[in-house]
């Protein structure tokens, strides 16, 4: 009987073992940059996950996670962010993260449309434009105020 209990015991300690290798710390400390970032773009944590990419050696995989996280964090800022309750706040950080994106990829569709519908935005209000930086930039890019 003691045999049984004892192979028993064994059994059941090399499987939680075995569980503890594949499943918790994978799952809770990812072991690339690119899971990483990803865990950070799904929480929101958008300042951080561009703080870890502009730490990195500057190669194709990060150049595309840098271009996700800028877009991810305008379109967080324009539609998302309810700390920022002043829309011209939210615009223009968000147009900021869209020049961003558009330095990276002067063709990501998505950071092109969001800038035109907001500069659309912008149009219908005669005595509003974005902040001067912001427009500089845009203008760089090809835009029209």
């Amino acid at each position: 009987m003691k045999r049984i209990v004892g192979i028993g015991m064994l059994v059941l300690l090399m499987a939680c073992n075995n569980y503890e290798r594949r499943g918790a710390p994978e799952a809770s400390n990812p072991t690339n940059i690119s899971e990483q970032v990803e865990m950070m773009l799904d929480n929101d944590r958008y300042v951080e996950a561009l703080a870890l990419l502009d730490e990195q050696n500057e190669t194709p995989g990060i150049f595309t996670l840098k271009e996700k996280a800028h877009l991810n964090y305008g379109l967080y800022l324009v539609y998302r962010d309810s700390d920022i309750t002043n829309m011209r706040e939210k615009m223009n950080g968000g147009l900021r993260q869209f020049i961003e994106t558009l330095k990276l990829n002067p063709d990501n569709e998505k950071a092109i449309t969001e800038i035109e519908q907001i500069l659309g935005i912008y149009a219908t209000f005669p005595d509003r434009s974005p902040d001067e930086d912001v427009a500089a930039a845009l203008e760089e890019l090809g835009f029209t105020l």
